[in-house]
């Protein structure tokens, strides 16, 4: 009797148990992933760039071209896409739900540096309470000032001299991502996405992009790009609603942006 009483017990555990880690498994997915593309049919060149300043160093191999709008010839994929989570606007002010795996991650500072009279990567994307290194790995003396939303980010302007660093501290996040410069020269620009969760990307060389362990059901997908804006202009501000699965990837597939309609 006490042997059928305590196998019946530890099958209701298990059954309770099994319930539980169902329930918690449906609360995320494993991967949001997708490719932003090029939408039109003829691919922009990459301007050369005017140096006007150290063109003995920046020059040294070769021009440099405009890294505003890059995208892929092979495949029409946009690199330096900023890619992002976001509630639906009408509960704008609730805070996405955030893995606890995630949650308690230690967030590493960002590297961006100026080796060669550009800022590398042109795109850098940080959460909250993550640092941001600028890096001077060139000869020359590089400047790096950062500006944003005056309200949250009052910005600054520093020098770094060849081989040094500095880091940036206390960014908070804002609808736009601020913007990169360098005063000493001025061709060199970049942008700098700050969020309130851990739910971005930045599209790579292909135009992938990947978000980890998202919250699971339906939250909205923006998309930022620098010199094109929202994905679909305006009303691409709130983003594109997408349906996120529960324990299992969400492939969004190609996303298409920018080119004539």
């Amino acid at each position: 009797m006490i042997r059928y009483f305590s196998a019946a017990l530890t099958l209701t555990f298990l059954a309770v148990f099994a319930t539980g880690a169902a329930q918690n498994g449906d609360k995320w997915g494993t991967i949001v992933k997708g490719r932003i593309v090029w939408g039109g049919d003829t691919i922009p060149e990459q301007p050369v760039l005017k140096v006007t300043n150290d063109q003995k160093h920046c020059e040294e191999k070769g021009p440099l071209h405009d890294t505003n709008l890059v995208i892929n010839p092979k495949n029409k994929g946009m690199k330096w896409v900023f890619v992002a989570l976001a509630q639906d606007p009408e509960n704008a002010d609730k805070p996405l739900p955030v893995n606890p795996k995630l949650k308690d991650a230690k967030k590493k500072p960002v590297v961006l540096d100026q080796p060669r009279c550009l800022f590398t990567p042109r795109a850098i994307a940080v959460e909250e309470g993550q640092d941001v290194i600028a890096k001077n790995s060139s000869s020359v003396v590089h400047n790096i000032r950062w500006a944003g939303d005056p309200t949250l980010n009052p910005g600054g302007n520093v020098s770094i001299p060849a081989g040094q660093s500095f880091e940036i501290k206390n960014l908070q996040a804002q609808r736009l991502p601020l913007i990169l410069q360098c005063s000493i020269h001025p061709w060199m620009q970049g942008r700098l996405a700050v969020y309130s969760h851990p739910y971005f990307a930045v599209t790579d060389e292909n135009g992938n992009f990947a978000i980890k362990l998202p919250p699971a059901g339906k939250y909205r997908l923006v998309v930022y790009q620098e010199s094109i804006g929202w994905r679909d202009g305006a009303k691409g501000k709130n983003g594109a609603e997408i349906d996120i699965k529960a324990g299992a990837a969400t492939d969004l597939g190609e996303l298409k942006m920018g080119g004539k309609k």
